[in-house]
């Protein structure tokens, strides 16, 4: 199990996380990320094939609950979502900021307005939007 968790966590780290890159800046450069990823490997018990699949942008068709609940870990450890499944657009557009121009995150924010029936749900449809919008956020 440990093995499987550090895999996991070692493609997230190298992988997934360094992809998002928009204005220079790659999300793993900012401080809040270190640590969460490995916490929501654990409490969520994602695969390392899904891990995989986040980390290289690639769409997972039928996403298992693990792996929603990786995403909406990842999005509550960065106060970008409430424990109810509610996405904080000011926060998250404070977020963005940091990674893209404002204008393209506040438009971003509004787009990607989703809510589902419940947190992870949420989170990996709030996920899916971004992806489509080929701004990768693992």
């Amino acid at each position: 199990m440990m093995k499987s968790t550090r895999t996991v966590l070692i493609t997230l780290t190298v992988v997934a996380l360094a992809g998002f890159t928009a204005g220079q800046k790659e999300i793993s450069e900012l401080p809040e990320v270190k640590g969460y990823k490995l916490q929501c490997i654990e409490s969520s018990g994602i695969t390392e094939a899904s891990a995989k699949k986040l980390a290289s942008g690639e769409p997972i068709e039928e996403a298992d609950q693990p792996t929603k609940c990786f995403v909406q870990c990842f999005f509550q450890k960065l106060r970008l979502m409430d424990e109810q499944g509610v996405v904080q657009k000011d926060k998250l557009e404070t977020f963005l900021t940091r990674l893209m121009e404002a204008d393209q995150a506040k438009e971003y924010v509004r787009q990607c307005d989703i809510r589902r029936t419940n947190p992870c749900d949420t989170a990996y449809a709030v996920y899916g939007c971004y992806l489509g919008k080929k701004a990768k956020l693992f």
